[in-house]
């Protein structure tokens, strides 16, 4: 018996049809070939976990908190990079060390966490940190400075971060980004004996605003009126206007005065913390 010409062709059709819709189950490395390269491509600022397995009953992988790094420094970036890198908890999800591309990257990827530093290139850091507070009140703010200074520390505070580390205290990173989280303060172990020393020295001194302690600051490491201008990027009247303002807060009658305060005030901490070193031997 034979086929009509047109049902034989149909049928060698259907079953190269059927060959085809079977040659990926026979060969499950083609049929898994497009999920094995988005497995092993990281899309940077994905909130999955590459170490993780689904949950066993959701299904649904366990998230990291996102962390953006912005640091001017870049071997001190790339060693925060590494700490993070080492948690099963935080992923970073951008970093840089330019002001402008911080708040791209703020607003891009909503982070949870930011590491902060208060030199970048562009802007200041304490600006920055009231920017993205305004941004995102819930975004805790961490602050990271290269030497302990109790006057930084109280500028950041005001400004809305959650926690103060000097580099010497970096590596309690990842205790401090588990503080902050759960909505605490955090203050780095090299940095809390000159912040309670200094505040219970003078209560002159907490009555300067954030840009008077700024400057106060910088006079103290010995800059003159018109390095002050140039490194704030204002003009020489408007330092002499908040000096004027200082001195009358501070109840010193020369500008003198002023910088021989400015001076002994880091000299008074440094003094502090060398003796509550040399009384816990």
């Amino acid at each position: 018996m034979q086929f009509p010409v047109s049902m034989a062709s149909n049928s060698v059709s259907q079953q190269r049809k059927n060959r085809r819709h079977a040659a990926p189950a026979l060969n499950p490395e083609h049929n898994t070939r497009e999920k094995k390269w988005s497995r092993n491509t990281f899309v940077h600022g994905s909130k999955k976990s590459l170490t993780h397995k689904p949950h066993e009953l959701s299904g649904k992988y366990p998230t990291k908190t996102k962390v953006l790094v912005v640091y001017r420094t870049g071997c001190i970036r790339s060693g925060v990079l590494s700490l993070i890198a080492k948690s099963m908890q935080f992923a970073v999800c951008g970093e840089t060390d330019e002001a402008p591309l911080a708040r791209d990257l703020f607003l891009r990827h909503k982070p949870h966490l930011v590491v902060l530093g208060l030199r970048l290139c562009g802007a200041d850091g304490i600006q920055l940190i009231k920017e993205f507070r305004s941004l995102n009140p819930r975004a805790a703010i961490l602050a990271l400075s290269e030497h302990a200074d109790a006057f930084s520390a109280q500028r950041v505070f005001r400004a809305g971060a959650r926690a103060y580390l000097s580099i010497e205290d970096a590596p309690k990173l990842l205790r401090a980004f588990d503080e902050i989280s759960a909505g605490h303060a955090y203050v780095g172990a090299s940095t809390l004996p000159l912040i309670l020393s200094n505040f219970a020295d003078s209560s002159d001194i907490n009555s300067l605003s954030d840009r008077e302690l700024e400057i106060f600051s910088f006079i103290g490491m010995g800059l003159s009126v018109s390095e002050l201008a140039s490194e704030l990027h204002v003009s020489v009247e408007t330092i002499e206007t908040h000096q004027m303002r200082m001195k009358e807060k501070l109840a010193l009658h020369s500008a003198a005065e002023l910088r021989q305060k400015a001076r002994e005030w880091p000299a008074r901490s440094a003094v502090n913390r060398i003796r509550e070193d040399s009384e816990s031997e």
